[in-house]
C-alpha cells in the first residue's frame, strides 16, 4: 500500500444518517488522516431530499434504484445537497480536525454528464472528469466534501446517482481504494450469504440470474468503472457497522465485498 493512499469514498445510508454512526465514522477519519491517507468524501442524502420534497408535497418515483428528477425535484435536489447535506458533513469533519472543503461536481465543471434517458428526465450518465480541482484541495490539505451533481454541455444542472459520481472520481483520481459505504453488508448470493471477494466478470452473471437487483445495480456498476478507469480496489462496504472503515484500511480485517479487476 502506498505510504499516503487515496481513498474515495462514497458517504451515505446509515453511516450518515444516524448521529452515533455519523460521529464514529468522522472519528475514524480523523484517526485514518492522521495516518497519511487523503480522502475525498461522494456523499448522498436520500433522507433529507425525500424530507424536503414530502414537505413541497413533490412524490418521489424511482427507476432501477435511481430517482426519478423532474425540473422541482431538481431545485430540490440541489438545496438538500449542496446547502443542507454537504454542509453537515463538512462541520462534523472540521469538529474532529480535519480540513474539509465543500463543492459539487459542477464546481470546476467536475462533473460533466448528458441525461442518461428521457424515463428518468434530469438525471445525468457521466461524461468526462475533470479532477483538478479534488487534486488542488488534497494537495492544500483538504477534504473535499463533494455533492453529486454534474453540468452537461450547455451549463444545465442534471442529478448523479451519487454511487456512480465516486466511482466516476475513484478511477479519476487513481485511488488507491473506492470504498462504498452502504446499507447492505455487500454483495450476496442466492442464499442470502455475502460474497467476500468477487471478480468483475462474476458481476455480470450475477445480474443475469438476478441476485444483483435495484440500488445494487448502481453500486455495483459503480465499483466496475472505477476499476476499469484506474482505481486499485473497490469495496462494498457495511456502513451500520461501527469502526468497519477503520478495521479495513488499517488492519485490512474482512469487511463487506471486495470487487477485484
Amino acid at each position: 500500500m502506498n505510504s499516503n493512499p487515496t481513498v474515495v469514498i462514497k458517504y451515505g445510508g446509515h453511516a450518515m444518517e444516524h448521529a452515533d454512526l455519523a460521529a464514529i465514522f468522522m472519528r475514524d477519519m480523523a484517526t485514518l488522516a492522521g495516518s497519511g491517507m487523503k480522502f475525498v468524501l461522494v456523499h448522498g442524502g436520500g433522507p433529507v431530499i425525500n424530507e424536503m420534497l414530502n414537505k413541497l408535497d413533490i412524490k418521489s418515483n424511482f427507476l432501477n434504484g435511481l430517482r426519478i428528477t423532474d425540473a422541482p425535484t431538481l431545485q430540490v435536489v440541489e438545496m438538500a445537497l449542496c446547502a443542507t447535506a454537504n454542509k453537515e458533513i463538512v462541520r462534523g469533519l472540521q469538529k474532529c480536525g480535519i480540513s474539509a472543503a465543500g463543492v459539487s461536481g459542477e464546481d470546476g465543471k467536475m462533473l460533466t454528464a448528458r441525461q442518461k434517458n428521457a424515463e428518468l428526465g434530469l438525471v445525468g450518465e457521466i461524461v468526462s472528469v475533470d479532477a483538478s480541482l479534488p487534486n488542488a484541495l488534497l494537495a492544500s490539505g483538504f477534504v473535499p466534501v463533494i455533492a453529486p451533481l454534474a453540468l452537461d454541455a450547455e451549463g444545465n444542472p442534471l442529478n448523479i446517482n451519487a454511487d456512480t459520481a465516486a466511482g466516476a472520481l475513484a478511477g479519476a483520481l487513481a485511488a488507491d481504494y473506492f470504498v462504498l459505504i452502504s446499507d447492505v453488508p455487500g454483495i450476496k448470493d442466492s442464499s442470502g450469504n455475502i460474497y467476500s471477494y468477487l471478480a468483475k466478470e462474476a458481476i455480470n452473471e450475477l445480474r443475469a440470474e438476478g441476485t444483483i437487483t435495484g440500488g445494487m445495480i448502481p453500486k455495483v456498476e459503480a465499483c466496475l468503472a472505477a476499476l476499469d478507469q484506474g482505481c486499485r480496489n473497490a469495496l462494498i462496504l457495511d456502513g451500520s457497522q461501527p469502526g468497519s472503515l477503520r478495521r479495513y484500511l488499517v488492519n485490512n480485517e474482512p469487511a463487506g465485498t471486495v470487487i477485484s479487476a
